[in-house]
């Protein structure tokens, strides 16, 4: 899953994104279900891995 984070409604029209966030699985292929396995995943801000 990845996301374009906004301060506000207007800057989505403009393409102005302030970060990006991604969740993803862990292992790069894998395609696990995030609901019933979130310990599979890891959530990364602009890159960096969130812990």
């Amino acid at each position: 899953m990845d996301m374009n984070i906004y301060l506000w409604k207007e800057d989505i029209e403009d393409g102005k994104s302030v970060m990006t966030a991604e969740y993803r699985p862990v292992e790069y292929g894998k395609d696990y279900d995030v609901v019933n396995n979130p310990d599979k995943f890891q959530l990364y801000i602009d890159g960096k891995e969130i812990k």
